[in-house]
């Protein structure tokens, strides 16, 4: 059952498993590969027609994922996105490596425990799997901030608040520090100790677009994120 964690008349925000999808795909041929939109609406068969999508998480990716359920508050809802007006943050397991910025990419070490990465994205050609690399310069300029919250004998536990809103762009970033994602198969982060993308969507903060009240929604961590910490 997907857990539901804000509800009113004009928004709903679930804590999206890992494995699920976004958004339709061709893969969808079995109720494990039906994206979260059709799986709530099994669940909330009164929300079946109603719901509207204004972003993705990645199909590994866990955490809160929001929905609209009011035409009224959609062009809002765009523009908040567009705008970069929502306040996320994730949480992730990446490998125990050095601080390494890539040449392309420009580092703000604020301490030892944290850093900033600002770069220019572009997707990579010629690549069966869909991957973003750094650039000069182009129109997808990234911005992310990270922090150790803690470190093992295998991995970092890392927070990270993305300024900006690209395509792979907490991956690419922890790829580029040298502290790629653990699981992440696509930005060098493969390991044997987990089955999938050690990445979670923990908050979402924003002005509710209607009410004008401010939201801070969590979700909690899975049970292959507390295995681990």
């Amino acid at each position: 059952m997907i857990s539901i964690l804000f509800e009113d008349d004009y928004l709903i925000l679930v804590n999206k498993p890992a494995m699920v999808l976004s958004q339709p795909s061709i893969r969808a041929s079995n109720n494990t590969k039906l994206p979260i939109k059709e799986l709530i609406e099994k669940q909330r068969p009164d929300l079946k027609g109603m719901l509207f999508l204004h972003h993705r998480l990645d199909y590994e990716t866990s955490g809160v994922f929001l929905m609209s359920k009011s035409s009224l508050v959609n062009k809002s809802l765009t523009e908040m996105f567009t705008n970069h007006s929502f306040h996320k943050v994730y949480l992730c397991l990446s490998k125990l490596h050095e601080l390494k910025p890539g040449k392309k990419v420009t580092c703000e070490i604020k301490s030892e425990t944290s850093w900033k990465i600002n770069n220019y994205m572009a997707p990579a050609h010629g690549l069966k799997q869909k991957r973003m690399i750094s650039v000069k310069a182009g129109k997808w300029p990234a911005e992310t901030d990270f922090t150790v919250l803690s470190s093992k004998d295998r991995f970092h536990y890392i927070e990270a608040v993305p300024k900006t809103g690209r395509t792979h762009q907490i991956r690419q970033h922890l790829q580029e520090s040298n502290r790629s994602i653990l699981g992440d198969m696509i930005y060098g982060g493969k390991s044997e100790d987990v089955k999938r993308l050690m990445l979670h969507a923990f908050n979402l903060s924003f002005i509710h677009p209607k009410t004008k009240e401010k939201l801070s929604i969590e979700a909690p961590l899975p049970q292959d994120f507390l295995e681990l910490l």
